[in-house]
């Protein structure tokens, strides 16, 4: 492990749990967000205009649609007990710290007591306990699923409540304080079926620095600051999320005044044309966002090692990223997380080399045996379907470069096969669930950030079983893998846990059960002189609620 990378490991992760797994059962003490008092009064802009593309629903922890930008607008009205600062770490929140035991399973939390719900009623541990009881008996949510390592919650005192574990637990700030949304006992309670619970202004509550006011299908969502945010009175007074059918609707509003701001990064051919008009903003940086190929490795040809090594070998990322992105996106690493990354391996080298690609399908009897320029193997020639989204001009035109790659470079003819965004979900990921298979022979594909930021989900992509690996879309079954991400799934101790991370990119890289091919960096476009607040976070871009926050109300 780089000395770069150890340096990160001790100021990121493990803060409760590594304590507890060192026998250390202190409460940790971080510094916690300003009072409200101290902060200044809401500033201009009084309204700020964000342009999303489609509609997101009811935007509760239940109906919500997508993970970007809907986790996000979710969370401008509820809070979670710890939250992510612009660096990607997680800092106390709604909690003050918390304690562990020696055990590693019983997690003490220490809650703020000068917060109240929207509604004016104070939050204390009930909520907590409330939140975690009612996450689980109701399992249409995807909290259910982040909640899984927590066995129980037991109130300790107005403002402290116990977690008990199955298991200790890696990244549990990250992956569970920083992600769940806390939900008020006195309202939800009262919900029986909350997948049915349709949007009531009345009913919408939370503690956060925005309530969602009012709600056009299709239309828009109109939020309105909570002055009495616990951390400091927001920013901007009004945001209105603006529903826009397409990029280019999107687009264009922001071009002519109509929205401020736009939540899904520009293309890259847009970037001068935006600048040029003196109005417009960009502001980018590296994403955890992925773009990279699956491919079935339970059939010919994935299921040979040589092939999906010469198929790496094969591809130029750095032409890929000039070509498509116009240089902005990095250079994809083999053994999955970004090189930017706190815990990227930086032993795992990613390399291009057709000549190398060649000898080793050569070696392995996969060869052009009939001069036309495809190569077989037992008379099977080494051809497939190239499955991309339709939809997607970026990564259609990535798979028509990577076909192009392959047909010179190794004699694979990768048909491109753009379809219909559910056509192609529903091949790779038949009902969102690797347990029923899949029905593909190769594809383009990604994930959102948050399976790149929280390093432990590495996991997921793996693992044989699918209750674990239930990202695992290539059907990849080892041995090797499999222990490692049991390991790396319970390892606490920082030094153990960044040693099995390291291995596990290895792995990766070795056996290849997918080809990452590049991270796609982000740029979003906002107009000058409305709000200058944005915040970059690291990893996941400008649209999360510390952009409207004052700086000093941030953790």
């Amino acid at each position: 492990m780089s000395t770069q990378m150890t340096r990160n490991w001790l100021r990121i992760a493990l803060i409760g749990l590594v304590a507890a797994a060192l026998a250390a059962c202190a409460p940790a003490s971080p510094a916690a967000p300003a009072e409200s008092d101290a902060e200044p009064a809401m500033s201009e802009p009084a309204q700020l205009r964000i342009g999303i593309m489609g509609d997101e629903s009811t935007l509760t922890p239940y109906t919500y649609v997508t993970g970007y930008p809907g986790w996000n607008l979710l969370l401008l009205q509820y809070d979670t007990l710890y939250q992510t600062d612009v660096d990607g770490v997680a800092q106390p929140w709604l909690a003050r710290g918390l304690s562990v035991g020696e055990d590693g399973l019983t997690v003490t939390i220490d809650l703020r007591d000068d917060v109240s719900w929207h509604d004016g009623e104070p939050f204390d541990a009930g909520d907590v306990k409330f939140t975690v009881d009612y996450f689980k008996a109701h399992t249409q949510s995807r909290f259910t699923r982040a909640l899984a390592p927590v066995e129980s919650a037991e109130v300790a005192g107005e403002h402290q409540v116990v977690l008990t574990l199955t298991a200790p637990t890696p990244l549990f700030e990250l992956s569970v304080l920083a992600d769940v949304p806390i939900l008020p006992e006195h309202v939800w309670a009262g919900i029986e079926d909350p997948a049915a619970h349709d949007f009531e202004s009345a009913s919408n509550v939370g503690t956060g620095p925005y309530r969602l006011v009012e709600y056009r299908p299709d239309q828009y969502y109109r939020f309105t600051a909570n002055p009495d945010y616990f951390a400091g009175a927001p920013a901007v007074a009004e945001i209105t999320a603006i529903i826009y059918a397409d990029d280019t609707g999107g687009l264009t509003a922001l071009q002519t005044g109509e929205a401020d701001m736009l939540v899904r990064p520009v293309l890259p051919e847009q970037f001068e044309l935006l600048r040029a008009s003196g109005q417009i903003e960009l502001a980018q940086g590296a994403l955890f966002t992925t773009d990279m190929l699956t491919y079935d490795m339970t059939k010919f040809p994935f299921d040979r090692a040589e092939v999906r090594r010469a198929v790496s070998l094969a591809i130029d990322r750095q032409e890929l990223i000039d070509t498509v992105y116009l240089g902005a996106a990095t250079p994809g690493s083999t053994g999955w997380i970004h090189p930017a990354s706190p815990f990227f391996n930086d032993a795992v080298v990613t390399e291009h080399d057709p000549d190398q690609a060649r000898a080793l399908l050569d070696e392995a009897g996969i060869i052009d045996s009939d001069g036309d320029g495809i190569r077989e193997a037992g008379g099977a020639p080494l051809k497939v379907e190239f499955l991309t989204p339709s939809g997607n001009a970026l990564r259609l035109r990535t798979a028509e470069v990577v076909s192009e790659m392959l047909r010179n470079e190794i004699g694979m003819d990768a048909a491109v096969a753009a379809v219909e965004q559910a056509t192609w979900e529903d091949a790779v990921w038949p009902g969102f669930d690797v347990a029923q298979g899949r029905n593909y022979d190769m594809a383009m594909w990604g994930w959102s950030a948050p399976v790149q930021a929280n390093a432990v989900r590495v996991t997921s992509l793996i693992h044989s079983d699918p209750a674990i690996g239930s990202l695992n879309l290539s059907g990849y079954a080892s041995e090797t893998a499999d222990t490692l991400a049991e390991a790396l799934n319970v390892a606490v101790d920082p030094d153990e846990f960044a040693d099995l991370l390291d291995q596990v990119q290895v792995q990766i890289a070795t056996d290849l059960p997918f080809i990452m091919l590049h991270y796609p960096d982000g740029a979003y476009a906002y107009r000058n002189g409305v709000h200058d607040g944005w915040a970059f976070m690291a990893g996941q871009g400008i649209f999360h609620k510390l952009s409207f926050l004052p700086e000093s109300a941030r953790p």
